[in-house]
């Protein structure tokens, strides 16, 4: 094997919004907008301290595309980085900070003291965690990719702040709302929270956008129909986008009658074209002159833009994530709350084509592999799954271990492995003065 090298390709070169932002004494000093911690200045320099580790190979297909790290994201981050690696599509699920104890640590609070000045401490050794590992996954993101990012209640405000200021505002993607219970439990104080959080950013504010949501349908009603197909109609005129004088011209139909854009009862220079001169020459035959109105053909088309709510029906609910785990490794009760393998090939569907690279750095049980085993598996696509697990050790009374699993990387390289059709590469992260290739 050959001795490692000094990459020219470092995570230190990567650009980042982040990178022109004050620092946390300007910001304390001085009037910003923005989300400031104790330190933030400390954690973004770990994006910029090259790790020591590298991949070392163990059991795996060599030449499979696929592949496993065991080992800390924020060193792993780093190695795929100066290996020129890049993703289409970024999924995590990241520990929520919700004060629990789950088969990994998901605790972040350990100086939390209620009503006292450190109560922010809390926020602030989570937020330190998660912002230099954002800041190489974007480094690592390809300019037409998505990132998407579940979270909970607790932290998906200041979650929210850190992402647009290292992905930036312009390139919020949406915050979609998954309903993950199916029966609210009635114990709560206040509302019974049957819901989680996705947040999504693409790489670049100039993204095509999301593709089409094949197993979506729209509520809109087709009932016209021509050579083309079944289509609805839509009114070429509009109030609400804003009066240009350019968009306010006559348009004359087929028996000489002219037409132009319905105003509001006394009022003028509100209502405008949707189209301009140019395209209603251009798309004449679309037009349809009913009722004293111009009207467009809207072509029913297979499937719908995506939707913020993703409802637990069609998209599983918790339950159905720890079945799907429990279904492939034929053993109950080894991981928690693990996400429903439908909810996460629906991300990567709508993010990415099927030549994807996926990307998951908090890879838990391993459900985003099966989620891009199982969408190849269905349009014959060439998707590859990239995961990253700590191998945090599981707990000695629990499921997991009593079926054999030490770590909760054991149990994703477990669970990977009994998906039909698994191949992948398994490194380890190591000090070691030989790197794998």
């Amino acid at each position: 094997m050959p001795t490692p090298s000094t990459n020219s390709s470092s995570p230190t070169e990567f650009h980042s919004f982040a990178d022109s932002s004050p620092s946390a004494a300007t910001q304390a000093t001085e009037e910003f907008f923005g989300l400031v911690w104790p330190g933030k200045n400390s954690a973004a320099q770990l994006a910029h301290t090259p790790t020591a580790l590298h991949k070392v190979a163990q059991n795996g297909e060599s030449d499979s595309p696929n592949t496993i790290f065991e080992g800390d994201n924020l060193d792993a981050l780093k190695v795929l980085g100066s290996e020129g690696f890049r993703a289409d599509v970024i999924y995590i699920d990241p520990p929520y900070n919700t004060g629990k104890e789950f088969v990994y640590t998901d605790n972040y609070r350990r100086r939390r003291k209620m009503g006292s000045g450190s109560y922010g401490q809390w926020h602030a050794e989570w937020l330190s965690m998660m912002y230099p590992r954002l800041f190489l996954a974007r480094g690592i993101l390809k300019e037409t990719g998505f990132i998407f990012v579940s979270i909970g209640e607790d932290e998906c405000a200041n979650l929210r702040k850190i992402m647009d200021e290292i992905f930036g505002e312009d390139c919020f993607a949406g915050q979609l709302i998954w309903k993950k219970g199916g029966t609210g439990k009635n114990d709560s104080k206040y509302a019974v929270v049957e819901h989680e959080y996705i947040l999504c950013y693409a790489k670049s504010p100039d993204n095509p956008g999301f593709n089409v949501d094949e197993g979506a349908h729209t509520s809109t009603n087709y009932n016209f129909s021509d050579e083309r197909g079944n289509y609805s109609l839509v009114r070429l005129d509009s109030k609400t986008l804003g009066y240009l004088p350019t968009l306010d011209f006559p348009i004359t139909d087929e028996k000489g009658r002219q037409y132009w854009p319905d105003q509001p009862t006394g009022k003028e220079k509100v209502a405008r074209w949707r189209w301009g001169r140019e395209k209603v020459a251009a798309n004449y035959d679309q037009l349809v002159f009913r009722r004293g109105f111009v009207y467009t053909k809207n072509y029913q088309k297979k499937g719908a833009r995506p939707r913020s709510i993703l409802d637990g029906e069609r998209f599983g609910v918790t339950r159905a994530g720890r079945r799907d785990a429990e279904n492939v490794m034929g053993v109950q009760g080894v991981f928690e709350f693990p996400k429903p393998v439908r909810l996460i090939k629906h991300l990567v569907a709508i993010a990415g084509g099927p030549n994807a690279v996926v990307l998951d750095f908090f890879a838990g049980s391993g459900t985003t592999a099966q989620a891009v085993l199982e969408l190849n598996a269905e349009d014959s696509g060439n998707r590859s799954f990239h995961l990253v697990q700590l191998p945090q050790p599981t707990a000695q009374n629990g499921p997991a271990y009593a079926a054999g699993f030490r770590t909760v990387a054991e149990i994703c390289v477990g669970r990977v492995s009994a998906v039909p059709g698994a191949t992948f590469r398994h490194f380890q992260l190591q000090a070691s003065s030989v790197q794998d290739d």
